[in-house]
């Protein structure tokens, strides 16, 4: 054993001892929910999946085959109170976009079947802002009879229609005898990453929790859960910085925690500042999983001992026959938009879609850039680029129907022309690849150029090298005082998702169409459509990978396709990678 790995051995050990030392104030006993204190089920970023998706992700208009779907969460909340469990169900937000059904019926649909399910408590994801302020009053008046919606944070001023909407900052449930507070903590971005007004305020997330414990505490309530729409990271930080929560079911990240995750397993165990155990959950997305976490508190309302799972909501699981039938109801327009067809592509690089379009290139974000590039040529455009984010769903290959392009670009934002200099749009790249792993919704899918990331760089140092490319695939190094004619959406030219720098583009005039509109027009045009350059976002090779066999070691990266992986020979020698083994490919690092 070298000096290194005699070092890592010993820091690892002295983690695992701080880590058993910690865990004595908690511990998971394998509790089942009938003899839980407290059984809480919950979901998150639902996104209008109201008849769950299909084995590839896909959102399904009829629920009888599908995994999830509003029909069989709602079955699952029931059957748990008709069993006599101390159920407490709550939503950590996002159920606003995502399918045909929130692109035909709105929020109107969501509220109607919300209706339906009998949760206690949800919070505000930032797709509930993607209509506007007052359409969101409208959503939380709707649901005021339930009193299910609640947020902590919110502070609207002035003239936001919110003003008069407010949800209450927490609930108080009588469950199994005790008093449960339930606080909510909304998403706090949603001036940036959706369209919120700018009166609309927000108190510091901390400090609104802090508060609302108080009051919870005064009223006699110690067994408090939070529920927030804040990404498990920061739902992490929290549960170390403030006491008096004992649980915190998040969403907005999409994480699955469990067995096979790389985010951690369910529950994660933090400790707040005085050292009482935390517990934080999510449950992945798109209705396909239902949390599902059983608790056993103190006398004084410290969590002794907890168990649980993300149980995914298989096909063969039951479902609620109302909610069905109704959801079936809301389908009837949504198909008819499924049988339209637009065009075709046979193109298949692995995944793609929500998840993919964040990681990496993916075939729908390149296809839409490459219609946004082909639409703004006519104005003498040379790059197109849309964010991962706006990405909805994938397009498969095979028929494309107006449906199919619909739920994958459901935001109808306008296609604009704008002027940049190299150095803004190596900026804007830049800014994409600042979250976690070079990953997330501000990654941008490029047409016109190509970038090579090293997500191992500190943020602000990720982008090593861009070209662009121009319309015969000859290359050349992105100058940065020269200017570039760019078609991007009007969410990225006016600064979405904190693009500061593409707000000072020259506006450059053109023909007002949606992305939806520009990419229906170029799969009417190429039938089948096809992608000339497939090498748009690069991915150095991380020095720390994961081996799986002997002798044939394989790399977890992004989603990327074979021309676009770049292993030095040193590298391939050091990794033992072989042949062709190295263009298996899984994941982010």
């Amino acid at each position: 054993m070298n000096r290194t790995d005699r070092i890592f051995l010993l820091v690892f050990l002295v983690l695992s001892i701080l880590s058993a030392g910690c865990a004595r104030k908690g511990r998971d006993v394998g509790i089942e929910g009938e003899k839980a204190d407290l059984f809480i089920l919950h979901t998150n970023d639902t996104h209008s999946y109201m008849a769950g998706r299909d084995a590839s992700g896909f959102p399904c208009t009829d629920d009888a085959q599908c995994f999830g779907g509003y029909a069989r969460i709602a079955y699952a909340i029931q059957k748990a109170r008709d069993d006599g469990k101390n159920v407490l169900a709550v939503d950590a937000g996002d159920r606003f976009q995502g399918t045909l059904f929130y692109r035909q019926h709105g929020w109107p649909a969501i509220a109607d079947c919300s209706a339906l399910i009998s949760y206690d408590a949800a919070t505000l994801g930032n797709h509930e802002w993607d209509g506007g302020c007052a359409e969101l009053a409208k959503y939380i008046g709707a649901l005021r009879d339930t009193k299910t919606v609640i947020a902590a944070n919110m502070t609207p001023r002035g003239s936001c229609p919110l003003v008069s909407s407010v949800p209450p900052p927490y609930i108080i449930r009588e469950i199994g005898g005790h008093k449960v507070g339930v606080i909510g903590l909304a998403n706090d971005e949603v001036v940036t990453v959706s369209n919120a007004c700018r009166d609309t305020q927000f108190a510091d997330r901390a400090l609104s929790v802090r508060r609302a414990v108080r009051e919870l505490e005064a009223k006699g309530v110690h067994r408090i859960v939070l529920v927030t729409h804040i990404g498990l990271p920061a739902d992490r930080e929290l549960a170390r910085a403030v006491d008096g929560v004992d649980v915190i079911v998040g969403g907005h990240t999409h994480s699955y925690l469990g067995p096979g995750s790389k985010e951690g397993p369910y529950p994660i165990v933090e400790h707040s500042p005085s050292g009482q155990p935390v517990l934080v959950v999510t449950a992945s997305k798109a209705t396909q999983y239902i949390g599902e976490l059983a608790c056993n508190f103190d006398e004084r309302g410290v969590l002794t001992a907890w168990s649980g799972q993300a149980r995914e909501l298989l096909p063969s699981a039951p479902r609620d026959p109302k909610v069905s039938a109704r959801v079936a109801e809301y389908a009837r327009s949504v198909r008819a938009l499924l049988d339209q067809e637009i065009g075709r592509h046979t193109i298949d690089m692995g995944p793609d879609g929500l998840d993919a379009c964040r990681e990496g290139q993916c075939v729908s974000g390149m296809f839409m850039a490459d219609a946004m590039l082909e639409f703004g040529r006519k104005y003498g455009a040379k790059i197109g680029l849309i964010n991962g984010g706006a990405v909805r769903a994938a397009l498969r290959p095979g028929t494309i129907t107006a449906g199919d392009i619909l739920t994958c670009f459901p935001f109808e934002d306008k296609i604009v022309l704008r002027d940049y200099t190299g150095a803004q749009l190596s900026e804007a790249l830049e800014h994409g690849l600042a979250e976690e792993r070079a990953c997330g919704p501000r990654i941008l899918q490029p047409s016109g150029l190509r970038y090579e990331i090293d997500s191992e760089k500190p943020v602000g140092q990720r982008l090593r090298s861009v070209v662009y490319v121009d319309a015969q695939g000859k290359t050349s190094p992105l100058r940065p005082k020269k200017v570039y004619r760019v078609a991007l959406t009007s969410y990225l030219a006016e600064g979405g998702d904190s693009f500061a720098m593409l707000k000072k583009g020259r506006v450059v005039p053109c023909k007002e169409l949606t992305d939806a509109e520009v990419i229906t027009n170029y799969f009417k045009k190429h039938k089948p459509a096809t992608l000339k350059e497939t090498r748009r976002i690069l991915r150095k090779w991380l020095s720390r990978f994961k081996a799986l066999g002997s002798g044939r070691q394989l790399l977890f990266l992004c989603n990327q396709p074979q021309g676009s992986l770049t292993l030095t020979r040193r590298e391939k020698s050091k990794l033992g990678v072989h042949g062709r083994d190295f263009l298996r490919i899984l994941s982010c690092v």
